[in-house]
């Protein structure tokens, strides 16, 4: 059987290629672990250095991707006669008004290639692997299909994630942004039951429901916007929400109530993720009810452990 042939892309990112792009697009305000399709840049809100031009490519029909360069650089593969699908184009379209954009045929065996550049990642009592990778006999095993939606668990913010649900009690735990699904299947390893994910972006929803049933896990996966108050909030033990600023402070008015409501959101931790260093007090004010108990810290990327005041 002749396998196929595919052509690799690279596209270098330009400053004031987002601002380009956001002229070219309707303004929505997206929290998705995965990044919106259409959106106006604003780098800091979730793990990528360029979530525009990562959505664009996600939502392609690749053999794979990655980032380069800090992330500057994403480099993806499509299989012949992909590119010439109309959603394909236009996607194509926009990632040149990003970047420059070069292609080149691949060579046979490419995929192997590819494939070592994505290694396991040890976090804790947890072992994150590809499928290609065989499990750890001392670790609890996770497997993330990469290339697929936010999350394999090499990000700074999701790995605080998974390091600190390793310090909290099993209880119920609701994972907001849950893209891959990486922090919800942590959770289920650990032995947090009932587990629940929300994302507002149907693709990372539905590549999230592919890695449950390689990992034959069911945590239960929802598409919705967590922090519309007229989105109803699965109660929860522990809060996970790798999400940047912006949606931790529309989500923070689900902790507050409204008018004679009781809050909507009151888990005894809440994890708040996908922080700059410099946003962690914002973000943790926004919740009076609650005070920090602790704070990780990689590089830039900060988490915030917050629990319920007596």
């Amino acid at each position: 059987m002749t396998q196929p042939g595919y052509t690799r892309y690279t596209l270098r990112l330009e400053a004031g290629g987002a601002e380009a792009l956001a002229e070219t697009s309707p303004e929505v305000d997206d929290w998705s672990g995965a990044a919106a399709y259409e959106r106006r840049a604003d780098p800091a809100a979730l793990e990528y250095a360029h979530p525009e031009a990562v959505a664009l490519v996600q939502g392609l029909a690749t053999g794979g991707w990655q980032e380069e360069d800090a992330g500057h650089t994403l480099v993806f593969w499509l299989e012949d006669g992909a590119e010439a699908q109309k959603p394909a184009v236009e996607a194509l379209r926009r990632l040149g008004v990003l970047g420059r954009l070069e292609v080149s045929r691949e060579r046979p065996g490419w995929e192997d290639a590819w494939r070592r550049f994505h290694k396991p990642h040890v976090v804790g009592r947890l072992y994150l692997r590809p499928p290609w990778y065989p499990p750890h006999a001392d670790l609890l095993d996770i497997i993330v299909e990469a290339g697929l939606a936010f999350g394999s668990g090499g990000h700074a913010s999701t790995r605080q994630c998974l390091e600190e649900i390793q310090e909290i009690s099993p209880g119920s735990l609701l994972d907001l942004g849950s893209g891959s699904g990486v922090v919800s299947f942590a959770a289920l390893r650990l032995g947090f039951a009932p587990v629940r994910g929300i994302d507002i972006d149907p693709v990372a929803v539905h590549a999230a429901a592919g890695n449950a049933a390689r990992n034959r896990l069911q945590p239960t996966f929802l598409v919705g916007d967590a922090t519309d108050r007229d989105y109803p909030l699965p109660a929860a033990d522990t809060v996970v929400a790798n999400i940047a600023l912006r949606p931790i402070l529309r989500l923070a008015r689900r902790a507050v109530g409204r008018g004679s409501a009781a809050p909507d959101l009151q888990p005894a931790h809440l994890l708040l993720a996908g922080l700059l260093v410099e946003q962690g007090d914002e973000a943790a004010a926004a919740f009076p009810a609650y005070e920090v108990v602790g704070r990780r810290q990689a590089d830039r990327w900060l988490m915030v452990h917050l629990q319920r005041r007596a």
